[in-house]
């Protein structure tokens, strides 16, 4: 009889069931051990991989052992040297960092899948992440990245925690409590870390924390980003015209029984304070814990999880969307490099690039220069957890360049068009948010062209409601199911499926 460690890749004693995730330098494992008969979140980095600093590492590492909280993704263990061991016996030497396994999924997921959260849910929430940061920073800890995407459910839908990879000593390198590297994400950034001046921990730690809050009452951000120099709603918080923002967020969304608007009069004085430009003038956890909206009503416990179990029903049927939308994008790529020929209804498709002729009006015309010799760029898949999407297609590079132009000019609010090649930027501004893309054609071979779909900042949610309008206008290559096996679980245990991770809304930076 085959034996689990014949069957998967292993790691000390736990079993590599199947991978949960991957980054730029290291993969996420489901981790079985025999022996507790406990699942885990395996991550495991390659000695070899050119990014890895011990250093660093360790300090995160460190930090997560010095936290052991309900409500935060604790440290199981840390193997500075393990071996990593194929199914097929080779094996390479790699650091492992095994967590607790939280299979709930991300915050993000249930807010973008299932809509924003009633008042006493996101207050429920909120409460949960407040009372966890106070004990983080009790520690003398700050988190640094704290976002939607950080912070998970378990399979009672509990709120934790997750990713100190940003996580710091609350004193700083000197000692004296002000901190001044440079990162987090941006989206989730306090307005002194994007002005480049020192910070405080905590305060940059509460102003994200306002921005999820935000977000899981409206389903929108409150802004792209707390730059006063450049963002157009921060820059009114900053102004003082507080009474500007909240009529532009208030539009499209419902009177709520009991009062004329969607916010309520506590909710927007904490927001104003929590988000405020001024440090000095934002609220401490103390000044929040005591605030009006702060102490209203919550959710008990067992009607949270009865409410959440159907917005689980919702988020894996988008993940299960979005497999299947890789595996068919997988499968379309391996199609297109097989003979001349193997599509079939090529000519239908080609037959498209004289009626798309129409589609260019004169005020279209006026704004692209169609006759302009452009480059089309080789096509290389992407890497990493941005959002992004792609579609393939067998029309001419020119004829698809001119229907994306001819519906960007409807789906943006403003769009211009690279001189050099098939590359266009545009802008969305909706009463739901906003954000800025980039739509760019690449080469997969002589017959197929993949139109590609980048966001570069602004509300995900938004970005992916326009790019689905556009993609369904875009004559694309229909694909067959990948038929490829699902890998089977353990039979000694089975635990919840654990979902998969998905796009962000902001990638990281760091400047030292």
């Amino acid at each position: 009889m085959q034996t689990l460690k014949n069957k998967y890749a292993s790691l000390g004693s736990n079993i590599l069931v199947k991978t949960l995730g991957s980054g730029y330098n290291s993969k996420v494992k489901l981790g079985y051990d025999p022996a507790t008969n406990q699942y885990s979140a395996v991550k495991i980095i390659k000695h070899s991989h050119p990014s890895l600093n011990l250093k660093t590492l360790k300090k995160e590492i460190e930090i997560l052992a010095a936290l052991k909280h309900t409500n935060i993704v604790n440290l199981v263990d840390f193997i500075e040297s393990a071996d990593y061991v194929k199914k097929n016996g080779q094996s390479y030497k790699a650091v492992a960092i095994i967590m607790e396994l939280v299979p709930g999924g991300e915050l993000f997921e249930y807010v973008a899948d299932s809509g924003r959260f009633s008042e006493e849910v996101a207050r429920t929430y909120f409460r949960i992440l407040i009372e966890t940061l106070e004990y983080c920073h009790l520690q003398g800890i700050c988190h640094r990245d704290l976002k939607p995407e950080n912070l998970l459910f378990d399979g009672s839908f509990n709120l934790k925690i997750a990713d100190f990879g940003f996580a710091t000593l609350l004193s700083g390198k000197d000692g004296t409590g002000q901190l001044h590297t440079i990162l987090g994400t941006e989206s989730y950034m306090a307005p002194e870390i994007h002005l480049r001046k020192p910070y405080s921990g905590p305060s940059v730690d509460l102003f994200a924390c306002g921005i999820i809050l935000f977000i899981l009452l409206s389903g929108t951000p409150p802004f792209g980003k707390a730059d006063p120099k450049s963002d157009p709603h921060y820059k009114l918080l900053c102004a003082g015209r507080q009474d500007v923002f909240w009529k532009a967020h208030e539009r499209n969304k419902p009177k709520v029984e009991g009062r004329d608007t969607f916010y309520s009069t506590e909710f927007r004085d904490l927001m104003n304070a929590m988000l405020a430009l001024d440090p000095a003038q934002r609220p401490t956890i103390e000044q929040i814990k005591g605030h009006a909206w702060y102490n209203g009503p919550v959710v008990e416990e067992q009607a949270l999880k009865t409410e959440f179990m159907q917005r689980k029903k919702m988020v894996d049927a988008e993940l299960q969307r979005q497999r299947e939308a890789k595996k068919k994008q997988k499968a379309a790529k391996a199609q297109t490099h097989n003979a001349a020929g193997a599509f079939g209804g090529i000519k239908p498709f080609r037959s498209l690039e004289t009626e798309m002729e129409g589609a260019i009006n004169k005020e279209l015309e006026a704004k692209v220069n169609f006759e302009a010799k452009r480059e089309l760029q080789d096509y290389q898949p992407e890497a990493g957890f941005k959002a992004y999407t792609e579609v393939f297609t067998v029309l001419s590079a020119d004829a698809v360049f001119k229907l994306l132009c001819s519906l960007a000019q409807t789906a943006c609010t403003d769009f211009n068009v690279a001189s050099d090649m098939y590359k266009i930027k545009g802008k969305v501004v909706r009463d739901d948010g906003s954000c800025s893309l980039n739509i760019v054609l690449t080469k997969v071979d002589e017959t197929t062209t993949c139109v590609e779909f980048h966001k570069k900042s602004g509300n995900v949610m938004v970005f992916y409601k326009i790019i689905d309008d556009i993609k369904k206008k875009i004559p694309h290559l229909q694909v067959e199911e990948d038929t490829t096996t699902k890998t089977e679980e353990p039979v000694a245990a089975k635990t919840e499926e654990t979902t998969e991770t998905t796009a962000t809304t902001g990638e990281k930076v760091e400047t030292q």
